[in-house]
């Protein structure tokens, strides 16, 4: 029997949304949640070992938070998709234990209230809208004022017991080497919370701790590498060359590099033929590399505003990740949308499941501009040992970009490559001392404040990648 050509079945059938249970840590779900997690991340996330190279200076500061000293954001990178689930484990399990043996143990668990985006539990399960509420995680919307979400959020920030921890990119970002854009959120909601500290005569600081996280892949997985090559030759009708099985992966670079510029011109075909797109010309004195780069930036918009089109959205002036979290809460408004659809009329019922329809697959045009919005086609010409972890990341979201144009989203990334999780702090970014030029002057200072944000992350990918090649 013949496979679906789609890796996801259409929504064509509108669901009222459902109702998240209020947001509170259950003491017995977290006991169970630290029993089960290490198992979890071996069987169902294929860790191998994690290892925290900071682990004194995040004790410091969750010291410090504990003794009244400071309200803590923990903010860390989320390349891969895992991190809240690692976070949880770092959090729960690995940094008391390692507090108790320097014989300094921490004053109670230190446990995160993780920050998630609204959307999560409208892709996941029935599980996932279980686990979230009770592990303490508060939704939170890219591009709506939603008033009780961010007073939930700024109360636990200001006066809860857990550290708030959240994902500054705002979504996942697919490359753990590279830092791409990170949104302002973070750091105002630490300012809103200085200030309110500062009305009430507290003394606390208001810092951001920023945590990046990277995988060591293990090599005796590199053969689930070829075999992504291998299907992703498939899935193009290309040939796929017979090679040792124990093929270095800098081997796979020129099959990739066909590979991505292959479902580059299947994709442009797709606009072109579809929604007519107008394919960029070749620019006189470009490389291969700059060339490919320079197509993939003129597709996306264009493949935006496809979806902006059938969702009737104006793109305003607004840059492309923003227009894309526009595109996602539309699609997902009419998909599950939040009014009751038990007292429509039968007619009323059918328009709205067209306009489930009708969003489902304009969020596809979104789902492709979420992973290619991040893709830097440079990532993984590196010629220093170590570049075998950009390749499999390379592989997987080449993999996932044919799976996406196929009509599925990130649940349907492959996630059974053994890694072993590095994670690394930086050094914290003190708001507190920086609130008497945001009151003179919130924007520039808060713009300064995350690229301050930007910069430790970078030093802690510059550690990572150093240690790695030493």
């Amino acid at each position: 029997m013949r496979k679906p050509r789609l890796v996801a079945k259409p929504i064509l059938t509108a669901e009222t949304r459902h109702r998240l249970a209020p947001s509170k840590l259950s003491v017995p779900f977290l006991r169970l949640g630290r029993l089960l997690m290490p198992v979890y991340l071996k069987s169902a996330l294929a860790f191998e070992g994690v290892e925290i190279l900071s682990a004194e200076h995040i004790l410091s500061e969750l010291r410090d938070f504990q003794s009244n000293r400071s309200r803590l954001i923990v903010a860390f990178r989320h390349p891969y998709g895992d991190e809240a689930q690692l976070m949880f484990h770092v959090f729960e399990n690995m940094l008391p234990r390692l507090a108790k043996q320097s014989g300094n143990p921490l004053l109670r668990q230190p446990g995160l209230r993780l920050v998630h985006d609204y959307a999560v539990p409208l892709w996941g399960d029935a599980f996932i809208r279980f686990l979230l509420p009770r592990a303490g995680a508060m939704p939170v919307y890219h591009v709506k004022c939603e008033t009780n979400s961010l007073s939930n959020i700024r109360a636990v920030l200001r006066d809860g017991p857990n550290p708030l921890g959240l994902a500054p990119e705002g979504q996942i970002s697919y490359h753990s080497e590279t830092l791409p854009r990170i949104e302002l959120g973070t750091v105002r909601m630490g300012f809103w919370c200085a200030s309110d500290l500062e009305r009430a005569g507290r003394a606390e600081e208001v810092r951001i701790l920023p945590i990046s996280v990277h995988y060591q892949y293990d090599a005796r997985d590199y053969h689930k590498v070829h075999a992504i090559v291998r299907r992703l030759e498939s899935l193009l009708s290309m040939d796929s060359p017979a090679i040792a099985k124990n093929t270095q992966l800098p081997a796979l670079l020129p099959r990739l590099d066909a590979i991505e510029r292959r479902l580059l011109t299947l994709t442009e075909q797709f606009y072109r033929d579809t929604y007519r797109y107008a394919v960029p010309e070749a620019v006189s004195g470009e490389s291969e590399a700059q060339e490919r780069q320079r197509r993939w930036n003129a597709l996306l918009p264009a493949a935006l505003s496809v979806a902006e089109h059938a969702l009737g959205i104006d793109p305003g002036q607004e840059d492309l990740v923003q227009r894309m979290y526009r595109v996602r809460l539309e699609g997902w408004s009419r998909v599950k949308p939040e009014e009751s659809l038990d007292t429509l009329s039968p007619l009323e019922l059918a328009l709205a499941d067209r306009r489930a329809g009708e969003g489902w697959f304009a969020m596809r045009h979104m789902e492709l501009v979420d992973l290619m919005s991040y893709h830097d086609v440079s990532y993984v010409n590196c010629d220093a040992p170590g570049c075998e972890n950009r390749i499999v990341e390379h592989a997987i979201n080449l993999l996932d970009l044919a799976q996406r144009l196929m009509a599925g989203n990130v649940s349907n990334r492959p996630n059974n490559i053994r890694k072993r999780a590095l994670v690394v702090a930086g050094e914290s970014v003190n708001l507190t001392t920086l609130l008497p030029d945001y009151r003179v002057n919130p924007k520039k200072t808060a713009r300064l404040a995350t690229e301050t944000l930007a910069e430790n992350f970078k030093k802690c990918i510059e550690r990572i990648y150093h240690e790695a090649n030493c």
